[in-house]
């Protein structure tokens, strides 16, 4: 009996087709890691575009062992968000820094360029500035912790963090409730700052709370 595809799954089943995703997800993190071991300086090198091929070429190899299909993982950062998309639904940010620690400035809080079919998004960080790179992946929402204005409002990146440690955590308001705001931060122009932390968006974070609330 031929083995079912993901979409196949998820028609049935969301909560299991999730679960595989998540499965799916720490196979990625896991082969590259285990390849970075054992071959030291193996990534170290990469640039961002680099990276993003490596890891959706990887997701193409371990695909004969989850329920998604070779032919539906597509590399699309150069027209929309995430950076990879994986049968219709699912998506992988592709980040990384050439330091030795897990954070760095992320993707922009306002997500135009989102793929409107996207609903489950991890993120695949490398840190490749040890000896030997190494990679965490983890959904996209449990990386976030704050926001920082360059030209636009930016979330920042911690691969570190606890759930209570996020930025959704400190404001009460879940990521996609965020996201989805009709009065979202970001929809309007800000005057550039030095690094904001939680304080400096007090008031319209407030203001967007009292809209999803309504």
């Amino acid at each position: 009996m031929e083995e079912e595809n993901i979409i196949t799954v998820r028609n049935r089943n969301l909560q299991k087709a999730d679960e595989a995703f998540a499965d799916f997800m720490f196979m990625l993190e896991s082969y590259l890691n285990e390849k970075a071991a054992a071959i030291p300086g193996t990534y170290c090198d990469c640039k961002s575009k680099e990276l993003e091929n490596v890891v959706v070429n990887v997701m193409k190899e371990l695909c004969g062992r989850t329920p998604f299909r070779v032919e539906e993982i597509r590399l699309v950062s150069a027209q929309y968000f995430p950076d990879i998309i994986a049968e219709k639904y699912y998506g992988v940010e592709v980040k990384s820094t050439k330091e030795n620690h897990w954070t760095s400035t992320g993707s922009s809080i306002v997500e135009s360029t989102r793929d409107k079919n996207v609903e489950n998004i991890y993120m695949l960080f490398g840190k490749l500035g040890g000896k030997t790179a190494e990679f965490k992946c983890r959904p996209y929402e449990d990386c976030l912790s704050d926001i920082a204005v360059t030209h636009s409002p930016r979330y920042l990146i911690n691969m570190e963090l606890t759930k209570e440690q996020t930025i959704f955590s400190k404001m009460g308001v879940a990521y996609d409730q965020l996201r989805n705001a009709p009065d979202s931060i970001g929809k309007k122009p800000l005057k550039p700052k030095r690094k904001l932390c939680l304080g400096g968006w007090a008031l319209p974070l407030r203001k967007v709370w009292r809209s999803i609330r309504i």
